[in-house]
């Protein structure tokens, strides 16, 4: 039986490693998992863009002449090049002149890939599609191969961007935003001339407590004024060095997220690790989905539900049997390290599932969504949720409300003894299908936007298993930053609009001890056969 060809011959035999600080080319063992995928920003002969996806235990490579774009209409020349080691992967730095490729390389974008389709078919049929999961990278892509022409030996493919969420007209945006290295944060020029290899951590909060949940005052203050405009443009260019927070490096502590506030990078890392305390009661241990936007509400954002390779140690994997009965990594946190890692890969929003990982088939809270169609006032909101909250009391809940940092607001009901996901399901369509029915000309309960129109859709679909809502203290991927923040039921009636509270609210809530769910953990109730009984709903097997 013939010896299977050493992918990587090529790579070694055009390289002199005495000389070259590049990886040596060994095969990778085969992962399970997600796969990564990178792109190296190479100012050799031409400045160009080294594409490569890992697969078979190598990364398969493409030179990009022009780079990315994210602009479909744009069809990018792709060139074939040698297989690399998975380890050159993590490398940054310059190839002697004389050496081949001879220049400068940064680590421009990295991340995780998913095909759409068999890779290897896909190469020989010479059409890959797949989705990226990058800091830059995003959405849906293509890789096509061109008919070579006589004589010719490369093989010459196109790069493109498929029309999606992430896609734009303005497609040299790309390039011309991310200037720096998403290791270290250094310009092409710093890294020619070597400064900053040894990358020095700046933690702004330097004193934590034993188990790293604990900020300083110093920290909050921060969090709590951020760097206004004037200071800090929102179109400046990043090549700052990194900061820490809680031990977790964040890059580009200074890319503004959000404009409308002047919330950086670092600002948002800090506000999470300040509000963990009162955040991770309802969202530790249960599995999350984040709204992932690294470039801040203006640039792309895509949702994201299952964990990958690459991700940091502070979120934590689990996984889980789909409804299609196929097994998925799903992602969980469980102190304030975990928060603050999310907001260093982007996330920008936190939604949680209604059970913990513990007992995943026991959800342990109802909620129920109160979205008004467009132009009706928020007084009628504010009422709708005032008679959820009677109409429970009623049957012997108790609940809560939280404005959402949209238009609505969240009826929420603890349950201590936990029903099972069909018995919650049941419970709450039945509960929001009755107001629907008594007064049909202010409630609806079914998704119809044509239906909507003038009324409020009572949303009880997030009381099923693999639902999410919007976590309690969680920022909003809108214009000036608006929080999830829970509030009393007294509160309600005074406020003006859903989306009004805003970090520096939330951190002074804080120091003031305003706390509306403290009693909340006190409140035992479960979804009683009488309590059914009382909605004549027929408890599920």
């Amino acid at each position: 039986m013939a010896a299977r060809r050493d992918p990587l011959a090529e790579y070694n035999k055009r390289r002199d490693f005495a000389l070259t600080r590049e990886p040596k080319g060994n095969p990778g063992r085969n992962r399970s998992g997600r796969k990564r995928f990178l792109v190296q920003k190479h100012d050799a002969t031409r400045l160009h863009y080294d594409f490569r996806l890992e697969w078979d235990g190598v990364l398969k490579s493409w030179a990009v002449t022009r780079g990315p774009s994210l602009n479909p209409e744009d069809k990018r020349l792709a060139v074939r090049t040698e297989d690399h080691p998975l380890a050159y992967g993590d490398f940054e730095g310059t190839i002697p002149e004389k050496q081949y490729g001879g220049g400068t390389v940064m680590l421009w974008d990295t991340g995780w890939w998913e095909p759409d389709e068999d890779p290897n078919q896909g190469l020989r049929d010479g059409k890959l599609t797949f989705n990226l999961h990058g800091e830059r990278m995003q959405g849906g892509w293509a890789l096509v191969r061109m008919r070579p022409r006589p004589g010719e030996k490369r093989e010459n493919w196109l790069l493109i961007k498929e029309l999606d969420d992430v896609a734009s007209r303005d497609g040299e945006a790309l390039l011309e935003d991310h200037q720096t290295s998403v290791a270290t944060g250094r310009t092409m020029d710093e890294i020619a001339s070597g400064k900053g290899e040894t990358k020095k951590h700046v933690c702004a909060s330097k004193e934590e407590d034993k188990e790293g949940k604990a900020v300083t005052a110093e920290t909050t203050k921060a969090a709590t004024k951020p760097q206004s405009k004037a200071t800090k443009p929102a179109n400046a260019k990043q090549a700052s060095s990194d900061e820490t927070v809680l031990g977790v490096r964040i890059t580009h502590p200074d890319r503004i997220l959000f404009e409308g506030q002047a919330i950086s990078k670092l600002d948002l890392a800090r506000y999470y690790a300040v509000v963990a305390d009162r955040m991770l009661p309802y969202a530790a241990e249960r599995l999350l989905s984040f709204v992932r936007a690294p470039q801040g509400v203006r640039g792309p954002r895509f949702y994201q539900k299952h964990a990958g390779d690459g991700f940091p140690d502070e979120i934590k994997e689990v996984a889980i049997t789909e409804s299609s009965g196929e097994t998925e990594n799903y992602m969980y946190v469980r102190d304030a390290k975990g928060l603050v890692a999310a907001v260093q890969m982007g996330t920008l929003e936190f939604h949680i599932w209604g059970s913990r990982v513990d007992k995943l088939e026991s959800p342990d809270r109802l909620v129920f969504d109160l979205d008004p169609d467009e132009g009706l006032d928020f007084e009628l909101v504010k009422g709708a949720a005032m008679v959820l909250r009677d109409a429970l009391d009623e049957i012997g809940l108790k609940s809560a409300p939280m404005v959402t940092g949209g238009k609505g607001v969240h009826v929420i009901v603890p349950l201590t003894a936990r029903a099972t996901w069909p018995q919650a399901k049941a419970f709450a369509k039945s509960f929001a299908q009755g107001f629907a029915d008594r007064e049909p000309g202010r409630f609806i309960a079914t998704m119809s936007k044509e239906k909507r129109k003038g009324r409020i859709f009572i949303d009880w679909l997030r009381n099923e298993r693999g639902s999410t809502a919007i976590a309690p203290y969680s920022t909003r991927v809108r214009a000036g930053g608006p929080v999830a923040t829970p509030i009393s039921w007294s509160e309600l009636t005074a406020l003006e609009a859903a989306n009004g509270f805003r970090i520096p609210d939330i951190l002074e809530r804080l120091e003031s001890g305003t706390d509306p769910w403290q009693d909340l953990t006190k409140v035992r109730q479960s979804l009683t056969r009488k309590i059914m009984d009382k909605l004549g709903v027929n408890e599920p097997d």
